[in-house]
């Protein structure tokens, strides 16, 4: 189904709920289902397009990933499915299936904003991507979807400057792997330290080409809303006035919302849904300014299925100009610390960066 008129497109396919993990498992198939039965029991789900999906190519995946790697998934899941990292990546027989139209929804999201038919797309997808190395699956992800959507904005449309801005709770270490190395694609990340998977350092800058393209922002458990928003306004929006990006892909995971804590070990961020609206606006701010009618989001993390639904809400309610939704579930117990607190981080990624 189609709707006109919208400046927003919507990628969905229902073959990502038979990607099924074992019970109990944090990445289970409510998870997408959770956040489609928000957006149809919402405006929103009338006011977007609804864009078909074609699954990827072995050969779009190998822009990122080794043969190896695809070899590992499609195998494991053509005998029966497992267990394909060590623990907590799983994979069941339609799991290959899946991973192709995750990887392929982010692609047509990007090629949406880029044929000019849209001015922003969200892919609402599973598996996730972003621990996905280019050498292996890690943390619930098979393949890479934003890394494979941003190398095919290089590759297919020629792009030289692509920004991909991670606001999930854990450091996409698979993303920052695929382009530590190229200055085409600058990768930015907030992200809760220390915490799995124990990468993510602010002097983790990139090496040759990609010197400087590689912005880390680890953040203390507690720091909230102020804290993630500051993040973007102190570092990473002179970080992209410097870089001017062409194109701007959010890796856009809600698992720093405060509900998230009793999903995932380790975790306490203390964000709202209306912290999401903030961060997601900011985005739109940084696209409208660099590159009007280019924005992209790609599901990542988000465990809590009520404040991972209304968060993906109050992104698309930011990128189609709409006011925040009101926050149903609320602030966390015990508050967030002060954004203060964090001036000295502030203070040491600005001299690692030269800002």
């Amino acid at each position: 189904m189609s709707v006109p008129s919208s400046t927003l497109g919507l990628l969905y396919d229902p073959i990502l709920l038979e990607h099924v993990t074992p019970r109990g498992h944090p990445e289970r198939p409510e998870r997408v289902q959770a956040v489609i039965d928000g957006l149809k029991n919402s405006p929103i789900w009338n006011q977007v397009a609804h864009l078909p999906v074609t699954p990827a190519t072995c050969e779009q995946l190998r822009l990122v990933h080794t043969e190896a790697h695809l070899r590992l998934i499609e195998e494991t899941c053509a005998s029966g499915g497992g267990f394909v990292d060590g623990g907590d990546t799983y994979v069941c027989p339609r799991s290959w299936l899946a991973a192709l139209t995750a990887a392929g929804a982010a692609i047509g999201a990007v090629d949406a904003v880029l044929h000019g038919e849209f001015s922003r797309a969200f892919a609402v997808v599973r598996p996730p991507g972003h621990h996905a190395t280019p050498l292996g699956p890690m943390g619930f992800c098979l393949f890479n979807n934003a890394a494979i959507a941003a190398a095919h904005a290089v590759a297919a449309h020629h792009l030289e400057r692509v920004l991909i801005v991670d606001f999930d709770v854990h450091h996409g270490n698979g993303t920052q792997d695929a382009f530590y190395n190229d200055a085409r694609v600058l990768y930015f990340s907030t992200h809760q330290s220390p915490a799995y998977p124990h990468t993510g350092g602010a002097l983790d800058v990139g090496e040759g080409n990609g010197v400087g393209f590689n912005v880390n922002v680890p953040l203390p458990a507690h720091v909230g809303d102020d804290g993630f928003l500051a993040a973007f306004d102190e570092i990473l929006m002179p970080i992209a006035d410097r870089f001017h990006p062409q194109l701007v892909i959010a890796s856009a995971g809600y698992d720093a919302h405060w509900r998230n804590s009793k999903y995932v070990q380790g975790i306490d961020e203390r964000m709202t849904t209306t912290g999401f609206y903030a961060l997601s606006d900011r985005l739109r701010e940084i696209s409208d300014k660099h590159c009007p009618r280019r924005l992209v989001g790609i599901l990542e993390g988000g465990y809590d299925l009520e404040s991972l639904a209304l968060g993906v809400q109050q992104t698309l309610s930011s990128w189609l100009g709409q006011p925040p939704l009101d926050d149903t579930i609320g602030t966390p117990p015990g508050g967030a610390d002060s954004a203060e607190t964090l001036e000295r981080l502030w203070v040491k990624l600005r001299g690692i960066h030269g800002l």
